[in-house]
């Protein structure tokens, strides 16, 4: 009897050893696959971001080829906010050049939507402000209200944007947002300066245009590529 308990309990004994080891070595593969996705991640952000400043490129651009679920070494690394800002700034960006109407409209208003939270949530300064500066140049492409006259002359820096005032109140606002969010933001700066430089109001026939000739809502004045300045 005390042969067979002393065997039993050798037994039960390898049997605890055995599981401790199998749960070290899947702990063991998990970290080993976690790494490789953090590496696939950064790869992927560095890649991406590397080809955003020569041009546009889509907004899936920044995804990673992860061996474990996608959200969970994203989440862990703390990627949601600037994958939110990079695929919101690559649809801007395909935007920024037309004119908002009654074909693309209901597009541009999900990607004005979406720089808007990103204006008012992001703790991150550079990345609010850049989607304060798209979100401007949008708005001021978009086509006036049908009672935005009611309230032409407004001042833009009282309230948010509303229906009472025109596009390019509304882009004037965003570009004073965005230089307050971020003073070094050069494009936001220069696009407000030349909202303030027009003595009078808008006919909303062109962008406004310095004396260099710099045009608000071409790409090296009115937008960057996302990942530029990081």
């Amino acid at each position: 009897m005390v042969g067979r308990a002393v065997a039993l309990a050798e037994g039960v004994d390898v049997t605890r050893r055995l599981l401790a080891a199998a749960v070290m070595l899947g702990a063991a593969v998990l970290l080993a696959l976690f790494a490789r996705d953090v590496w696939h991640w950064q790869r992927a952000m560095e890649d991406a971001d590397a080809r955003s400043r020569v041009g546009a490129v889509a907004a899936g651009a920044w995804n990673a080829d992860t061996t474990l679920p996608a959200g969970v070494a994203r989440r862990l690394l703390g990627l949601d906010d600037d994958l939110a800002f990079r695929r919101a700034a690559m649809h801007a960006l395909q935007q920024v050049d037309a004119k908002g109407n009654d074909r693309n409209q209901k597009v541009r208003s999900v990607i004005e939507a979406t720089l808007g939270r990103i204006v008012r949530h992001d703790t991150n300064a550079t990345r609010a402000s850049r989607s304060a500066d798209y979100l401007g140049v949008l708005l001021y492409n978009d086509p006036p209200s049908p009672d935005q006259a009611a309230n032409a002359y407004e001042d833009p820096s009282q309230g948010a944007p509303s229906d009472f005032q025109t596009p390019e109140q509304k882009a004037e606002l965003q570009f004073s947002a965005a230089v307050r969010l971020d003073p070094d933001d050069d494009n936001a700066a220069r696009n407000l300066e030349l909202m303030l430089r027009r003595p009078t109001p808008p006919n909303h026939k062109g962008a406004p245009r310095s004396g260099g000739g710099e045009q608000l809502g071409q790409k090296g004045s009115g937008a960057r590529p996302a990942g530029h300045g990081y």
